[in-house]
């Protein structure tokens, strides 16, 4: 894995895991490498009198950095986003956040996984960040 996939990567498990823990709770939000390699915090502005669904916000930030990139504007970006993951046949479904990553020098980049749970009073615990190939 390059570097600056690493640091997309990086980045976007702390920022999750540190938003599970303060508040019990995710939304959908990105990361992106600049043109030099750094890498900056991506977030939907949300309008409270129109909210948009999830899948809304996921889309509108895969069509901007794909807009982005395109123009040459970034190498690359990751979106993070909660999923229900059934990892065996017959097994209940688990939380986790998902990390997209796609990078203009690396094709395939692996999805991430970061499992966890949350109690009834919005106390999170995260398990072990894990991939799979696409």
């Amino acid at each position: 894995m390059i570097e600056e996939v690493e640091k997309l990567l990086e980045h976007s498990v702390e920022y999750a895991t540190k938003l599970l823990e303060e508040t019990g709770e995710s939304y959908p939000f990105g990361a992106y490498a600049d043109t030099i390699g750094n890498v900056h915090p991506l977030e939907m502005e949300i309008d409270t009198k129109k909210v948009p669904t999830i899948g809304q916000v996921i889309d509108n930030l895969t069509g901007y950095c794909q807009g982005e990139m395109k123009a040459s504007k970034m190498k690359g970006y990751a979106l993070a986003y909660e999923v229900k993951l059934q990892l065996e046949e017959g097994a209940d479904a688990i939380d986790a956040i998902a990390f997209d990553i796609t990078h203009n020098d690396e094709a395939d980049v692996a999805l991430f996984y970061l499992p966890f749970t949350t109690t009834p009073e919005r106390k999170a615990t995260v398990g072990e960040l894990f991939a799979v190939k696409r």
